[in-house]
């Protein structure tokens, strides 16, 4: 049980790294600038269960769904760079991206909760690292312990996220627009970077020879 315990420390230590929920408050703030506390609220809740869902569906049967449905890791990471890199270059320009969610939308929506599954939840916060790291994991998941610690360790991540990101509003207000703005654009050059190495981590994945570079 103690080597169980240590496992699931060590699996939590690394998906809360790889989530960077801290990171990802600059990028909420954005996405969610047009809407409501109540839609803000609902975002964060969907966001949250949309991360713990898909962490625990990717550690229990990950693989076996990629391959039910014939993608590979190296494809999502390749899409997810893309969608990334689109919302990046709006973020180093301070503005809004239309890959996220346009004003014509926010208008004709009366539910926004789908902003916190596409592009927060998936590929934001649980994308082909924390899905990767999941499946990595769960290999060396070999006792009840394990499984049970994980799914509760999930859980509780899921419980910091929709915190993290409920708070968000506030915490730019402190910051203020100017901070804000400085954030987001340093965000949008980190996340720009993010996505270039997806993108070509996963393109070497699908063409190994490229590797030998």
């Amino acid at each position: 049980m103690e080597l169980a315990f240590n496992d699931i420390i060590k699996f939590s230590i690394t998906l809360i790294s790889i989530l960077n929920p801290i990171g990802i408050i600059p990028i909420f703030i954005n996405i969610t600038r047009n809407s409501s506390e109540s839609q803000i609220s609902k975002i964060a809740k969907s966001c949250s269960i949309a991360v713990v869902v898909t962490i625990i569906i990717s550690l229990i049967i990950g693989q076996s769904v990629l391959e039910f449905f014939g993608i590979s890791i190296a494809s999502f990471t390749i899409g997810g760079g893309l969608l990334l890199s689109s919302m990046a270059f709006s973020m180093i320009q301070a503005q809004s991206s239309n890959a996220k969610i346009n004003p014509e939308e926010i208008t004709e929506m009366e539910d926004l909760r789908e902003i916190g599954i596409v592009p927060l939840a998936i590929p934001l916060l649980s994308g082909p690292g924390a899905i990767s790291t999941s499946i990595i994991h769960a290999k060396t998941f070999t006792t009840s312990y394990h499984w049970i610690g994980a799914v509760i360790a999930i859980v509780i991540i899921g419980f910091i996220i929709k915190l993290i990101l409920t708070s968000s509003e506030r915490i730019g207000q402190k910051i203020g627009t100017i901070g804000l703005n400085v954030m987001t654009r340093i965000m949008g050059i980190i996340l720009l970077a993010i996505s270039i190495e997806m993108i070509i981590g996963g393109i070497k994945d699908i063409l190994p020879i490229l590797k030998a570079g």
